[in-house]
């Protein structure tokens, strides 16, 4: 079987035609996989691994295509083109994926994550292999949860030592109800922008700053633009690998094994990487000329409380769950 897709185009051959389509190869398989973030962070370093590891372990004959940076849309347009079948994989910030699966917003609120260990046993255990399960019921495979990581405040204003100093400054934010309601209890004016124009939106003065993973900043060069950083570590972000249940319900159980054991190796391997780079990533930036700072968390903590407490008694069992395991 052969399946190759095209930018805009499914070409995939049904099952009875199945003798029909291999090629001089013999079952050969191209998939493209999408991903919003640049192609030298974690994620993007770790799906060409992911990619290659695929390739060796199928003597190359599964060939998968990676696309950085937002190459094929935004994560919405992806989600829903993995749906169609018209893209085979994608990667996915949970944060968009709540509009199809709402109640991962429970992972958005503040300061509901407390570590990377507390990430690791929510994410990678029962918690993480239900919400990925429960992609089915909207004609997605869940394949894996990556890291993004703990988010951060960039700003071109001032720096950051304390939650009063978020006052009054225009921060872009995800276009995420949660995520709004939290900088405006921070005081902050928060401006729901896609990623791909906070950039410009800062250098050109209409928003003051951003929030985001040091990494993330680090590889977009956030630094040009902003000079104040502040670990404010208030959301733990991940990505989900999608997966088109369409395409994979075409593989062999064979080539299934072959990218789901990839897969296991590569969620590890995510992890590892993102975590020596984010810390890597502030010295770079400070050495860039931004000024880290690391204010008192419980002031952020107090203020972010009435987030958390309206959106409480929605998630109420699986709060209490994330919350049992922590350190």
């Amino acid at each position: 079987m052969k399946i190759k897709l095209l930018f805009g185009t499914l070409a995939v051959c049904s099952i009875p035609l199945l003798s029909g389509c291999n090629d001089t190869n013999n079952n050969n398989i191209t998939l493209r996989i999408a991903q919003a973030s640049a192609s030298d962070g974690a994620i993007g370093v770790s799906l060409d691994k992911f990619s290659k590891d695929v390739f060796e372990k199928s003597n190359g004959r599964i060939k998968i295509l990676t696309f950085h940076n937002g190459q094929l849309g935004s994560e919405r347009e992806n989600i829903e083109s993995v749906q169609m079948g018209d893209l085979d994989m994608a990667v996915v910030n949970q944060s968009v994926l709540i509009n199809f699966l709402p109640e991962l917003a429970a992972f958005d609120l503040p300061y509901t994550i407390t570590s990377a260990k507390h990430a690791d046993k929510v994410f990678l255990g029962e918690i993480g292999n239900h919400y990925l399960k429960e992609l089915e019921n909207v004609r997605l495979k869940g394949f894996s949860i990556w890291e993004s990581g703990f988010r951060n405040l960039t700003n071109s204003v001032r720096d950051v030592n304390k939650v009063a100093d978020v006052n009054n400054l225009r921060i872009r934010v995800m276009e995420n109800k949660i995520h709004q309601e939290l900088w405006m209890a921070l005081g902050a004016d928060p401006v729901p922008m896609s990623w791909s124009d906070a950039y410009t939106g800062m250098q050109q003065g209409a928003i003051d700053g951003q929030e985001n993973p040091a990494t993330v900043i680090d590889k977009n060069n956030v630094v040009e633009v902003n000079k104040h950083m502040a670990v404010t570590e208030h959301c733990y972000s991940t990505v989900y690998i999608l997966f088109s249940t369409k395409i994979w319900d075409q593989l062999s159980s064979n080539d299934q094994e072959i990218l789901t054991k990839c897969m296991r190796k590569a969620e590890l391997d995510e992890r590892a990487l993102s975590r020596k780079m984010d810390k890597e990533a502030i010295f770079t930036l400070e050495s860039k000329g931004m000024n880290v700072t690391y204010p008192n968390k419980q002031g952020f903590i107090q203020k972010s409380a009435i987030v958390r407490e309206k959106y409480g008694a929605t998630f109420k069992d699986l709060l209490d769950k994330i919350q049992a395991l922590a350190d």
